[in-house]
């Protein structure tokens, strides 16, 4: 390898390296480690077992302890499903929360659960195990 290449070769590699060392890294919702289960009191509901691709289930928290949130003005609950897809962001009202939470139409036909994340104090819980079946015409 010639000297100029071997300087840009180790120009790229330093410009490589500051890069990742200066970048914030991947943004997530849950922790490197899995989410933890921290009901702190909270409970949820889901008002089927059974839900139909492209359908909706309707949920319900209560003792939700929330005072706030990092994105929103109010205490808020987001509904993820099986820890990866925000569904829906609710917001808590007197340590309750009732909504709403569409489930896609394009998703595999079978058992999901619903993970529902707070904040201040830190706040997850998973739901139980629900079936998704295929979409009606």
């Amino acid at each position: 390898m010639s000297r100029p290449a071997a300087r840009q070769a180790l120009a790229l590699v330093a410009a490589a390296l500051a890069f990742s060392l200066l970048s914030p890294g991947p943004a997530g919702a849950i922790p490197p480690g899995g989410p933890e289960p921290q009901a702190n009191g909270g409970h949820i509901q889901l008002d089927r077992s059974t839900v139909r691709a492209g359908g909706r289930i309707h949920v319900e928290g209560w003792n939700w302890k929330a005072k706030g949130s990092r994105l929103y003005d109010s205490p808020v609950v987001t509904v993820k499903l099986d820890d990866l897809d925000i569904l829906a962001v609710l917001k808590i009202k007197q340590k309750k929360f009732s909504g709403w939470v569409p489930i896609p139409k394009h998703i595999s036909l079978g058992k999901h659960w619903l993970r529902f994340l707070a904040s201040k104090p830190p706040t997850s819980i998973r739901s139980g195990k629900f079936t998704v079946l295929r979409a009606t015409r």
